[in-house]
């Protein structure tokens, strides 16, 4: 509603909502994805292992990035870094994958004749596969640059921008052997996460919109009856004096 406020409509909406909620998430969570990504990095069967947990990665983070820039600060933007080439890669991302799951669903559904709430949750799911297929080749590139960025533990900067990183990486490496290198073994995780995520944002929309109707009706079965012991009362008040005044 808020967008539509804007004079925004179809495809547009959904674009720009699904946008702007993934780059909500990715500043609120990102911190937590760079500890992940180094976690995963480190060697997981040595003793003497870098960091112990999420905890202590945490702390250490920020502390490393001070040792290595050598004025010993705790830098707590070691947490973000990377965090540009996220948003850059998250925000097409997310804003593609519900705009092609809304568009596919709205033309299947013209196709066949049917309603939004009437397809079959087979056609949701297999629009969710298609949409997330479509979304992650868009911006894989970004995703390599992500990862990279977050495992590098350098003082200095490894890219000065994450569109100087995709360049560089195109010249040195390659587009195929690059940019992509990891999109197969991507595929396998992310197709079946978004199909199975946006069904399952399907199914809590329209159980949320069924719940909003179902308050709203029974607020107008409500009001009549509201209105009609109001009028019951309004009456007795005036027919009590009334009586009061009949001789006993």
């Amino acid at each position: 509603m808020l967008l539509a406020s804007f004079g925004m409509k179809g495809s547009v909406v959904n674009l720009t909502a699904g946008s702007l909620a993934g780059m909500t998430a990715v500043c609120l969570t990102y911190p937590l994805d760079l500890v992940r990504a180094r976690l995963a990095k480190q060697d997981a069967g040595v003793k003497s292992a870098k960091y112990r947990n999420m905890f202590d990665a945490l702390v250490k983070i920020p502390m490393e990035q001070g040792r290595a820039t050598g004025d010993g600060k705790i830098r707590i933007g070691a947490l973000y870094r990377g965090i540009f080439a996220t948003i850059v890669g998250e925000a097409p991302y997310a804003g593609l994958k519900f705009m092609c799951y809304e568009a596919m669903k709205k033309a299947l559904g013209e196709w066949w004749g049917l309603k939004e709430d009437e397809l079959s949750p087979i056609t949701r799911v297999s629009c969710g596969a298609l949409s997330g297929l479509m979304a992650v080749n868009v911006v894989y590139p970004f995703d390599v640059v992500r990862r990279r960025m977050q495992t590098y533990e350098g003082g200095g900067r490894l890219y000065k921008t994450p569109f100087h990183a995709i360049a560089t990486i195109v010249r040195e490496e390659g587009i195929s052997r690059g940019l992509y290198r990891g999109l197969t073994l991507n595929y396998i995780k992310t197709v079946p996460n978004v199909a199975i995520y946006m069904s399952l944002y399907d199914v809590c929309k329209a159980w949320l919109i069924q719940h909003k109707q179902d308050q709203e009706l029974e607020r107008q079965k409500s009001q009549p009856q509201t209105q009609k012991t109001q009028a019951n009362n309004n009456q007795s008040r005036q027919v009590l004096p009334a009586s009061a005044r009949q001789p006993a």
